[in-house]
């Protein structure tokens, strides 16, 4: 009896194993709409799907047409710059500040007191330095040696040291510099010595034949008045001559 039972738990152990193997492994999936395609078929379904095309805002520009395009940058500075170059002005000035020259020049002194009935015409020659404090005005100072002759034979020497401001005007390639010039002056005439105030007014005329040379002409009055114990003298020499100036 007791084998017999365990045959028939045997048997339906195998029955039911059969059963099981005959049962569909899966179930469709059922919802509101209906019965669903199984896992398998939709990933076959988005596998065969087309893929769509990249969104063109998210796409990388095309290196050619980017060389291709001016750049709007590059076109604002080059109208500034162009702006710039329209509204700069470019003056020349033949002299600025802190230029300088040194000048020397050769006179002829003609005494027109006292007259040249006691005094005859004589010469002079001038060394001197400037230096601009803008273009138009300048100060420095020369020294200068002057002899003439008297009827007698006699020399009368005078060796002005005479600091000077100028006021020069330009046109083209000629300046015109009016000057003043105050100092004193060693005078010698028959071993007799006397030192005096001198005051010179002087113009003159200069073409500027390059930037570093300019020659010209100029007049001045030499006024040296003397005074002494028993009389006092006024005396003027005019001189005229040509002068180079070397610019640098």
């Amino acid at each position: 009896m007791k084998r017999l039972s365990i045959l028939l738990c045997l048997l339906c152990i195998g029955s039911s194993l059969l059963v099981a193997q005959a049962a569909p492994t899966e179930a469709p999936v059922e919802d509101n709409i209906g019965v669903q395609e199984s896992p398998e078929e939709a990933q076959t379904d988005v596998a065969d799907a087309p893929v769509p095309p990249a969104d063109e805002a998210t796409a990388e520009p095309d290196d050619s047409e980017a060389l291709e395009g001016d750049n709007p940058s590059d076109d604002s500075t080059t109208a500034q710059d162009d702006q710039y170059v329209e509204d700069e002005e470019f003056v020349y000035k033949m002299n600025q500040k802190g230029d300088q020259f040194i000048k020397i020049g050769l006179m002829v002194d003609i005494p027109l007191r006292p007259a040249t009935k006691q005094l005859k015409v004589g010469g002079s020659g001038t060394l001197g330095y400037m230096r601009f404090l803008n273009s138009n005005l300048a100060i420095g100072g020369d020294a200068s040696f002057a002899y003439m002759t008297t009827l007698g034979k006699n020399i009368f020497t005078c060796i002005p040291l005479m600091a000077k401001v100028m006021y020069q005007f330009t046109v083209g390639k000629f300046e015109i510099p009016l000057t003043l010039g105050i100092g004193g002056a060693f005078q010698n005439y028959l071993g007799d010595t006397y030192f005096g105030l001198i005051i010179k007014p002087e113009a003159g005329v200069f073409y500027r034949h390059s930037p570093n040379w300019s020659f010209g002409a100029n007049v001045g009055w030499n006024l040296l008045p003397q005074w002494t114990k028993d009389s006092s003298y006024f005396g003027v020499i005019m001189d005229a001559g040509i002068t180079a100036r070397y610019h640098f």
